[in-house]
């Protein structure tokens, strides 16, 4: 799954269920390190825009995750069952973490 549809995914997800999981195929690590999901709230709220609305939203929210969350998307290796992220080097079991990669 690529970033800009994770993002759609997770918005739509946390607007119905007030969860605070990371967005599928980004590493857990990094986003909560980083803080990213506390930003990215904090963000769409600044630019005005509507969760609700994610059509309207892609533009905005793929130059954010071009800017901010690229570095941290998880990779596959090996045989495919191991996602490692770039950034902070560590990897996961494709079965331990959520995503739809």
């Amino acid at each position: 799954m690529d970033i800009v549809k994770s993002l759609l995914s997770f918005i739509k997800q946390n607007d119905q269920e007030k969860a605070s999981k990371t967005p599928a195929g980004i590493c857990p690590n990094c986003w909560g390190r980083e803080e990213y999901g506390g930003h990215f709230y904090k963000r769409l709220k600044q630019e005005n825009l509507n969760s609700h609305s994610q059509d309207s939203n892609v533009g905005w929210i793929n130059a954010y995750a071009n800017k901010n969350l690229k570095g941290i998307a998880l990779r596959r290796e090996g045989n495919g069952e191991t996602l490692v992220c770039e950034s902070c080097k560590v990897s996961y079991q494709h079965s331990d973490i959520h995503t739809d990669a």
